[in-house]
């Protein structure tokens, strides 16, 4: 039985300030978002990255109904903490759920619908 901790230092931030850790720019109704590529974990939040190792590990495929809704449910949170007003704007559409995906399938395949946000 070991009687000390193991010390895991973390790994380093990388310096490169010419890289945007934002780059993926989108704008949805007047909410202009600048959000993390979701394939640099450097950059993700911790519940963005549990959450797609969920999908990664199972694929969307095959997650319940449940899951799936869990999966959006983050993200959603995630995207109202960092853009409160995001909220407001969802609240005059039609259709959240189909915008929602939008936002996110712009996100996931590094969208850019405002090359000014």
């Amino acid at each position: 039985m070991m009687s000390e901790a193991i010390n895991i230092t973390p790994t380093a931030v990388s310096a490169d300030t010419e890289t945007d850790t934002r780059p993926v720019r989108i704008q949805y109704g007047t909410v202009k978002m600048r959000l993390p590529r979701l394939d640099d974990s450097t950059q993700l939040p911790i519940e963005l990255l549990t959450t797609g190792l969920s999908v990664v590990a199972r694929g969307w495929d095959n997650l319940t109904q449940n899951e799936r809704i869990d999966v959006l449910a983050v993200i959603l949170a995630y995207l109202q903490r960092e853009y409160p007003l995001l909220g407001r704007e969802l609240d005059k559409s039609g259709d959240k759920i189909a915008d929602l995906g939008a936002i996110i399938n712009a996100w996931g395949t590094y969208g850019n619908t405002d090359p000014k946000a």
